[in-house]
């Protein structure tokens, strides 16, 4: 009879049986993958929203000089004043694809207008801009235009005006310099010497 009870007994609840892990290694066991798995989503977010570039010429001084980097949000809507990088679809750094860094001087419906009569300022709708960055010399500097920049677009310039290669050399083309979201790469949020 005993030798029948212990036949219908499961397999593997007699004393040979592997002992279960207790609640305290399950615990630091779940610890530990925590501590690989957090770590690992954090990164993978940081690099999905954010990027690191390097500034590669001057058309940005005084706020950015060649060899300073540049730490940057992928998500944003830039607004006027903020700097952003975007792709050269137009080849005004003479190699089309490049990544240029520029800021943003008009948002979508904005009337840009260069310049104002005396002291050279950019209007934006009709009123002047205060853009002490762009110098004290014409610092809308010496190419005239009136644009009205598009839905789904930006208009751009490098603070170094009178170096800059920007918007105002497309202002021929269909677009008028102005350039689609969709070439956006982000929007500077900080940057510091190289």
């Amino acid at each position: 009879m005993i030798a029948a009870a212990l036949a219908t007994l499961p397999e593997g609840t007699g004393d040979d049986a592997p002992a279960r892990p207790s609640g305290q290694r399950r615990r630091r066991v779940l610890a530990a993958a925590a501590a690989v798995v957090i770590p690992a989503v954090v990164a993978a977010v940081a690099l999905a929203a954010f990027g690191v570039a390097t500034v590669r010429n001057d058309s940005m001084t005084p706020t950015l000089r060649a060899g300073d980097h540049v730490v940057f949000d992928r998500w944003s809507t830039p607004s006027r004043g903020d700097i952003v990088l975007l792709v050269d679809r137009e080849g005004w750094s003479g190699t089309p694809g490049s990544i240029l860094v520029k800021r943003v001087v008009g948002v979508a419906g904005d009337v840009v207008v260069c310049c104002e009569a005396g002291g050279g300022r950019i209007l934006v709708n009709g009123a002047p801009t205060d853009e002490a960055y762009a110098g004290d010399r014409r610092p809308g500097g010496d190419i005239p235009f009136r644009v009205q920049v598009p839905d789904g677009t930006v208009w751009v310039m490098g603070d170094n005006r009178a170096a800059s290669a920007d918007s105002r050399l497309s202002l021929s083309q269909p677009s008028h310099g102005a350039v689609p979201l969709a070439d956006l790469r982000g929007t500077a949020r900080l940057w510091w010497s190289g």
